[in-house]
């Protein structure tokens, strides 16, 4: 029984590298990207903020294949579209200060699939900013939210 499992993990790892791209695409120094955030200024605790993103992909892409990227070097499949007017499902957000803030999950969705949404446990300032995947990282802007008591 334990060759057989061995056997089909070297099959399913065969299978995986046939799917591999044979060319990727790689990122140059010509390449700028700009992420912009933006939600309302203002909540009340416990209620869900509709965070918004943009991104903006400038530059040259270096077409190369895949066999030839160093391993860990960041590489996508596609040149990514100069405008994408919906990204911020597809961003890892951040705030300050981090306690008590609570950044929605799959399931269930207080926004549209495209879209995520935060809430603050305890009233005050916070900051909150998003930052995009490589090879196509950047940072974007900050906001300022002022969480008001009920």
């Amino acid at each position: 029984m334990r060759e057989l499992v061995v056997a089909l993990m070297i099959l399913g790892l065969m299978a995986c590298d046939s799917n591999a791209p044979e060319y990727v695409y790689v990122r140059t120094g010509s390449v700028v990207v700009t992420v912009t955030v933006q939600s309302e200024p203002q909540v009340q605790v416990g209620d869900w903020l509709r965070l918004r993103a943009s991104r903006t992909t400038t530059g040259r892409w270096e077409k190369v294949r895949l066999v030839d990227v160093a391993e860990g070097s960041p590489w996508i499949g596609y040149i990514p579209p100069e405008y994408e007017p919906e990204v911020a499902a597809n961003l890892r957000w951040f705030a300050e200060p981090m306690d008590g803030v609570e950044f929605d999950s799959v399931v269930p969705k207080p926004v549209p699939i495209t879209e995520r949404a935060v809430r603050f446990a305890r009233p005050g300032t916070y900051r909150l900013w998003a930052s995009s995947h490589a090879p196509i990282h950047a940072t974007s802007n900050t906001l300022q939210i002022r969480v008001t008591a009920k």
